[in-house]
């Protein structure tokens, strides 16, 4: 089994950092409450959204690699948050994206431009379901989809430079007219948020009676610190529809099968485990780095 890169930092200067060979804890928390009622059944409430406490425990580090950790813990990289690629998590985007809305029943996490189109959770057709992204045509016109980013303070979702991306989504014509072109996209943007370069995948011609791929593979910049995922359409009439479902942001060469996504959040140093061997203080034994993903 090939080994698959860890990365953390501020987004623009993520380093890999070494697999925690004594074992990563990252349970995602979705807080939920029990009541029984008069009737004598039982009521579950739970939160949509939910967030992570990764605590990544090693056997040892020299110092050298330490000291990398220990700069973000006491504040030398300043006050955070900041950025863990989890390599654990292949799908980068959030829930209500990657399960097309099927989350929260609504469109939070995605933006629509273009004279006419509208975008609604629907259940009326979907490939993975319960529900599906429907992009509605009022007029004979181009549209732009953008899925938003997962942090008001980030641009986009942080990258890591020469590390190859695919973004990929479902799509299905219907409508007065179900043969449309999408075009999926990956933009670049530095630090400071301006956009570098796009990227584009080949143009799919969409039909009524299937959902089928789209997808683009690029190589983020060598100073781009986000990216965006985005999909373009084209040549709808009045009346058109598309259906889409299993959007995915995986940091791989090709298209691979959808997993569910829980977002790339910014998490803040919790705490950072220390200690050293008697006559040993260029190692340590046993750190242990907690981090708290923060919405």
């Amino acid at each position: 089994m090939s080994r698959t890169p860890m990365y953390f930092g501020r987004p623009g200067s993520l380093f890999e950092i070494p697999h925690p060979r004594g074992g990563a804890r990252l349970t995602r928390d979705r807080p939920t409450s029990t009541f029984r009622t008069a009737a004598g059944s039982a009521r579950v409430g739970k939160t949509s959204e939910g967030v992570r406490q990764y605590t990544l425990a090693w056997e040892q580090l020299w110092y050298e690699t330490f000291a990398q950790l220990e700069a973000f813990d006491q504040g030398h990289e300043g006050p955070g948050p900041f950025a863990l690629i989890d390599p654990g998590r292949i799908n980068m985007l959030t829930v209500n994206q990657s399960s097309a809305t099927s989350l929260l029943n609504d469109t939070d996490n995605f933006t629509v431009a273009g004279s006419g189109g509208t975008v609604v959770s629907s259940f009326t057709d979907f490939d993975r379901g319960p529900r599906s992204l429907a992009w509605n045509f009022a007029f004979a016109s181009s549209g732009a989809l953008t899925l938003d980013t997962p942090a008001a303070d980030w641009p986009g979702i942080p990258v890591v430079q020469e590390v190859a991306l695919t973004f990929s989504l479902y799509a299905k014509g219907a409508g007065t007219d179900a043969i449309l072109s999408l075009t999926p996209k990956l933009e670049w943007a530095a630090v400071n948020g301006d956009v570098l370069s796009t990227d584009s995948g080949t143009p799919l011609t969409t039909n009524s009676s299937a959902f089928q791929a789209a997808s683009v593979t690029a190589t983020p910049p060598a100073t781009a610190a986000y990216a965006l995922c985005k999909a373009d359409a084209t040549g709808q009439s009045a009346g058109s529809i598309l259906y889409l479902d299993r959007f995915q942001l995986e940091a791989a060469s090709a298209l691979t099968a959808w997993r569910p996504g829980t977002g790339v959040l910014p998490v803040a140093v919790i705490s950072l485990a220390e200690e050293w061997l008697w006559e040993a203080a260029d190692y340590r034994r046993g750190p242990a780095l907690v981090l708290q993903e923060v919405a």
